[in-house]
C-alpha cells in the first residue's frame, strides 16, 4: 500500500506499507521535489528502503512517521476489505 502527500507544488512525501499477518510495517519512505512547477520529473531527496539498505540515505529513526500517516494507512487497508454474506462468494 502507498500513501502519497503532496506538500506544496514542488515536493511529496511516499511511504510504502505492507502487511504481514495483522500488523501494517514501513517499508520505505521517499522525499520527492522537482526544479520547478513546469517539470514533471521529481529526484528523490532523502530515501529509506527496508528490503534494499544501500539505496537508503536516511535511518528508519528519521523517517516523519506519526499518528496521522498511521491513521491514513490503515484507512486505506480497511477500505480493501470487503464485507459479504458467506452466499456472495
Amino acid at each position: 500500500m502507498r500513501i502519497e502527500r503532496v506538500k506544496d507544488e514542488l515536493t511529496k512525501e511516499v511511504w510504502d506499507f505492507t502487511l504481514i499477518g495483522k500488523t501494517l510495517f514501513l517499508n520505505g519512505y521517499q522525499l520527492l521535489k522537482r526544479e520547478s512547477t513546469r517539470k514533471r520529473k521529481y529526484k528523490t531527496v532523502k530515501n529509506y528502503d527496508r528490503l534494499q539498505s544501500r539505496n537508503s540515505n536516511i535511518e528508519e529513526s528519521e523517517v516523519p512517521f506519526n499518528s496521522e500517516i498511521k491513521k491514513e494507512a490503515l484507512q486505506r487497508y480497511f477500505e480493501t476489505i470487503d464485507v459479504r454474506r458467506w452466499s456472495e462468494r
